[in-house]
């Protein structure tokens, strides 16, 4: 009878091969699932047409990765039903609202559609489409239904707070040196870095230490140096962030100082990043439906679609070096209207109606002790395309110190100006005032594509002082000491900046600074000259660097009257040039191919004169987590040469280095850890150097398995590994590489993505598979196949896949004995009940994948 049945389908079999052949001669290779011809074979019931449809999927709950307009939103789970002979995806109202950032409302509906509303009935003209593959739904809808947000927006929802635990980074390294200059000996140094922390929802606390050893002529023994400690929390209501310990201010306005208090300020990394750097907004007006194409220095940076009327785009990233915007408006009928938008800016810019602020209390810390109390309130607000607006204020025990100024954008440049009066008490209860002035100016001259990157100004007059210096002054005096820093009684200060890009000639750069002091004529040049280039594979640099320091004291204790004054005057100099040359190319085209780099120097006051080095330096293995790199040189001068060698290993537990070096005149052996250890609910897992934001991955079962981007880091035998760094406020992705993973397991998924706060440690968790893999051959009670395209689950309700061809049925049994359900239907009699027993294999358990037959039984026929 079965020959038979074979035998009458052979033609029609037959027919649709030759069909899909001649679709496939003509260029199209589409294909058709087709339940009819199963009938009679055995294998029917599965209806596998269904995958016949476009977004074929199963009425049910599914995690997907939920895409709108081609730009990521977030992984959700999102509830699919039927909806005639398709199947649709369909959200909650808030949903809408929240995630996907639907205009206006719906009509409520009944209780039992309120959540589940489907895509085309709140957003007409909306579509789907579903990667099955990957889980993937990539959502389509017009932009007018659509609350748009800045580029790069991830709604404060989707933030996550992280998890509870804690950690601790170290940085060890020791170093031995044995030298034959000054009589000859042997030196011990020895450092170890810490820094540690605990989360605990929001609150995440931190301390900073360091402990230093030296054991060498005339060293002084080790000791701790604790360098902060303080606690942290996110405001994201105010998109600021606070700080209650040992640390320090930012330097933009005011100096930074060192304190212990407490400072709430504005968090610039809650924004996204279409917000953060200073751009102009775009403004004008589209007669009909228009593209807008914003370009700088001829390159292409937005485009975007806008409907007739007033328009305005204020999501540019931020790009202030390349020059100003040219805008074009392209109509529906081809028309094209031009205009410029002046784009240049400082550090101190900020984008029209955005502002910035922040308030610290606390004490002054000054050589690691507390002392004056003080008050710092600075508020920055954007005012226009063209003007940026700061104010501030310090204030102490017998200081104040008010600051007033801007930024100014024009066709000509940006300019920033800042102002800061200062009254204090320094030594001997003297009151001193004066004033500080500060300029900026940045542009970039298109023309030539030069690049004025930062030229700043800063004049004082003698009376001004910053807070760290009055306070300082006070408390050296009393202590009968002298007070210096590199601030203190400054003069004038002039920084500059110039890029040249030459096109295939490379590029050069110069920069340089000059200050001097009110406390006698002292002054301090510094000139930097570079160029750089490549010629094929190989790619070299010159550069030149001078730094010249004068000064003069006047000497007036024991004046002999007979001599001139000028006598008295003491003057010193000193001066330093430096010229480099340097080349460098790979020795092959693989990324694992070294590098080899050769330098010759020139240092004007050095006895070695010119040195001469070559170098070699690579990465092997697999995952490149080997370094190393050779080195050796000479001077001018000598015969000896001097070498050296250092190899580093990232592992899964963290990164090991050592060194060796040698000279005529020393030897030098050195070696260092750098690694973290993570406290959880799970144990302590060991891996990288972790930054203030880290992910902690547990995927049980999953032992080997590397994490994509983890600097060497690994699943562990407990199914845990640390993701070392990861962006805040950003979607960052989260993945493993499934080879290295043992055969007893196999992932269900690879990739996550998370938008952590800042400083949290998040918990990734990755569902698994564990046990046997195993492929029964599977049939009926009656000896028929199963259903092709049945659902195949677990004991615990877990979806593992579906009946392939032959009635093959592929699962992962973490038990020696037990069942799975093969489902083709909705009524009992559609499903059937299939054991298997891993002894009854021929080969044993011990395989990595179990060949098995058994029999699926429905439960009238078990019973």
């Amino acid at each position: 009878m079965k020959c038979c049945v074979s035998y009458r389908l052979f033609p029609v079999t037959l027919g649709n091969i030759v069909f899909i052949i001649a679709r496939l001669a003509h260029g199209e290779a589409s294909y058709s699932f087709d339940d009819n011809l199963l009938l009679g074979s055995g294998l029917a019931g599965g209806k596998i047409e269904r995958f016949n449809r476009v977004n074929q999927i199963d009425p049910g709950s599914y995690m997907v990765d939920l895409y709108l307009n081609n730009d990521f939103v977030n992984r959700s789970q999102v509830m699919f039903r039927s909806r005639g002979d398709s199947v649709e995806p369909c959200f909650s109202e808030s949903f809408f609202r929240q995630s996907l950032s639907a205009r206006g409302t719906r009509e409520q509906g009944s209780a039992a559609t309120v959540d589940c509303i489907g895509l085309s009935d709140r957003l007409p003209g909306a579509s789907f489409k579903l990667d099955t593959a990957r889980l993937r739904l990539e959502l389509t809808a017009p932009q007018v239904l659509l609350d748009i947000k800045p580029r790069g927006y991830i709604s404060p929802q989707e933030w996550d707070p992280g998890n509870s635990m804690a950690f601790l980074n170290y940085d060890a390294n020791v170093y031995r040196s044995s030298y034959q200059a000054s009589g000859g000996g042997n030196s011990n140094f020895g450092y170890l870095g810490l820094h540690s922390g605990a989360n605990v929802g929001l609150w995440r606390f931190r301390h900073q230490s360091s402990y230093s050893y030296s054991a060498s002529k005339g060293s002084s023994p080790g000791q701790w140096n604790s360098i902060r400690t303080y606690v942290q929390r996110a405001v994201p209501e105010w998109g600021s962030e606070l700080t209650i310990g040992e640390t320090y201010t930012e330097g933009n306005l005011f100096g930074s100082v060192g304190y212990r208090g407490a400072r709430l300020a504005t968090d610039d990394r809650m924004l996204p990043d279409s917000q953060r750097q200073y751009a102009p907004q775009v403004r004008g007006t589209a007669n009909s439906n228009a593209r807008i194409i914003i370009s700088q220095d001829g390159r292409k940076i937005h485009e975007v679609s806008v409907p007739p009327g007033p328009f305005m785009i204020d999501d540019l990233y931020g790009t202030a070096y390349n020059g100003d915007l040219d805008v074009q408006v392209v109509e529906a009928d081809g028309s094209v209207s031009r205009f410029t938008v002046p784009y240049a800016a400082v550090p101190d810019s900020i984008r029209p109606g955005l502002s910035r602020y922040s308030a610290t209390f606390g004490e002054l810390m000054l050589n690691g002790s507390g002392t004056e109390k003080f008050l710092e309130l600075t508020y920055q607000r954007g005012l226009t395309n063209a003007l940026s607006a700061n104010l501030g204020s310090r204030v102490a025990q017998d200081y104040v110190a008010l600051l007033g100024g801007g930024v100014l954008a024009t066709p000509f440049g940006a300019f920033g100006v800042n102002s800061i009066f200062s009254s204090a008490t320094i030594e001997n209860n003297q009151r001193t005032k004066g004033w500080r002035l500060g300029l900026n100016y940045s542009r970039t001259f298109q023309p030539t594509n030069t690049t004025l990157t930062l030229a700043g100004y800063r004049y004082s007059t003698e009376g001004y002082r910053d807070l760290s210096d009055a306070v300082g002054t006070r408390n050296a005096n009393v202590r009968g000491e002298s007070w210096d820093s590199s601030s203190f009684k400054q003069r004038n200060q002039l920084t500059l900046m110039v890029n040249q890009a030459l096109g295939s000639y490379g590029s050069v750069y110069l920069s340089g600074s000059k200050s001097d002091y009110y406390d006698g004529k002292s002054r301090d040049i510094q000139a930097q000259f570079g160029y750089s280039n490549s010629w094929g594979r190989l790619s070299y640099n010159l550069a030149y660097s001078r730094q010249r320091t004068t000064w003069y004291r006047n000497n007036t204790d024991s004046r002999d009257l007979g001599m001139p004054e000028d006598g008295y005057l003491q003057q010193g100099r000193s001066q330093n040039n430096s010229l480099t040359f340097s080349i460098s190319m790979p020795l092959g085209g693989s990324n694992n191919s070294s590098s080899l780099s050769s330098m010759v120097a020139r240092r004007s006051g050095d006895t070695k004169g010119s040195s001469f080095q070559t170098g070699l330096s690579g990465t092997f293995g697999e995952g490149r987590t080997l370094s190393y790199a050779l080195a050796a040189g000479r001077d001018s001068d000598r015969r000896g040469m001097d070498w050296s060698g250092t190899l580093q290993n990232q592992t899964s537990v963290g990164t090991f280095n050592g060194g060796y070096s040698e000279s005529s005149n020393y030897q030098q052996f050195n070696g260092g850890m750098r690694g973290a250890a993570v406290l959880h609910g799970g144990g302590v897992t060991l891996g990288p150097y972790v930054g203030d934001t880290f992910a902690l991955v547990q995927a049980k079962g999953a032992s080997g398995s590397a994490i994509r981007g983890g600097q060497g880091a690994r699943v562990d035998r407990n199914g845990y590994a640390v993701m070392p760094s990861l962006s805040p406020y950003r979607y960052n992705s989260v993945g493993l590489d499934p080879r290295g993973i043992g055969e007893d397991a196999e992932l269900l998924e690879t990739e996550r993505k998370v938008a952590p706060y800042s400083g949290a440690a998040v918990l990734v968790t990755f569902k698994t598979l564990t046990g046997h893999a195993l492929l029964i051959r599977a049939k009926l009670a009656d000896g028929s196949s199963l259903p092709l395209g049945a659902d195949v689950v677990n004991e615990h309700g877990v979806n593992l896949g579906m009946v392939g061809q032959g009635g093959n049925v592929y699962a992962r049994a973490s038990d020696e004995k037990g069942q799975l359900r093969v489902k083709w239907g909705d009524r009992p009699e559609e499903s059937c009940q299939l054991p298997y027993d891993l002894s009854e294999s021929p080969a044993g358990a011990n395989q990595a994948l179990i060949h098995l037959v058994g029999v699926c039984m429905t439960n009238q026929e078990r019973q």
